[in-house]
């Protein structure tokens, strides 16, 4: 097997319920070395209490978590699970960088190996970051999930022209962190990653193998406080788990078809593939074999492979 990857996970965790899954994947993945978690764009001390409560009961305190640029405003609608970590200390957690921003740029700096930055929330701390270290492009690349590519229906669930949140909640930040700059970029849009969602088969088994495994009960407390405080209608099945497929793309490519593509996002917040204005980036377009993913997904959050 090849060498670990290192990453950063650069995270809006604690908004809805799949960067959760993503990060209970990543520590199940041998292929990835997480080198640190940063919190992003929302309430940030909350989702870095999160991050850091799920990496103890991993047993992964070697791990640092770092608090991101906080959002402003109302964040009680991106605090979805705020109960789980309502008495949790985060000063109790031995590795905790109040200034996450900097914390990322001083791992990427002073790697000898170049870091992976896998963003699965908005771009706030990746444009911050460029603005203060511009040569971070240099030595890491960024895995960034966002966009509508095709700008088409998803299985019917996601809208013709529909607006993707990452980039949405702040488009200037999107385009600092990842559009205007030279950062290589693979992209995992919602072509691939959405309506990405566990049947109840799948489910129930990750519920019975949770009974004797700590981060997956965890994981379950999470996702069914996130059910009860969005009124989820639950039905056996998990909502949609997005971030999971930029995991999988960290660990292997043999179910995604790729294409090199000139993304450009309009001032409306809409992608498109322009030639003339666009940036070129590595983007997943399409499923090669989603069915074998979601097996894939199952086995690997269960141990099983």
């Amino acid at each position: 097997m090849k060498k670990p990857e290192p990453l950063i996970l650069d995270t809006d965790i604690g908004s809805d319920i799949d960067d959760t899954w993503a990060l209970a994947m990543i520590l199940r993945s041998p292929e990835i070395d997480l080198r640190m978690v940063v919190s992003a764009a929302f309430e940030t001390t909350y989702q870095a209490k999160l991050a850091a409560k799920m990496l103890q009961i991993a047993g992964r305190e070697d791990i640092p978590v770092g608090v991101g640029v906080p959002g402003s405003g109302d964040m009680e609608g991106n605090s979805n699970i705020r109960e789980w970590v309502e008495d949790y200390d985060l000063s109790s957690y031995p590795n905790v960088h109040t200034d996450g921003v900097g914390a990322m740029i001083n791992l990427i700096m002073n790697s000898d190996e170049r870091i992976t930055v896998l963003a699965i929330g908005p771009c706030t701390n990746l444009a911050e970051a460029i603005k203060r270290e511009p040569r971070i492009i240099e030595k890491s690349r960024l895995v960034f999930l966002g966009a509508n590519l095709y700008n088409g229906a998803v299985q019917g669930w996601y809208p013709p022209l529909g607006k993707e949140s990452n980039i949405n909640v702040s488009i200037d930040a999107y385009r600092t962190g990842v559009e205007k700059n030279d950062w290589e970029v693979e992209l995992i849009p919602l072509d691939v990653s959405g309506y990405t969602i566990l049947n109840a088969d799948y489910f129930s088994h990750i519920r019975e193998t949770a009974k004797n495994d700590p981060l997956l009960t965890a994981l379950i407390e999470n996702t069914d406080i996130w059910f009860k405080n969005m009124n989820y209608d639950y039905h056996g099945t998990t909502s949609g788990l997005f971030d999971t497929v930029g995991v999988y793309a960290l660990i292997s490519k043999d179910l995604l078809n790729y294409e090199k593509l000139p993304v450009y996002v309009s001032n409306s917040g809409l992608t498109f593939i322009d030639p003339m204005r666009g940036k070129m980036m590595d983007c997943a377009v399409s499923w090669k074999d989603k069915e074998k993913f979601y097996k894939f997904l199952t086995a690997r959050l269960c141990g099983e492979i």
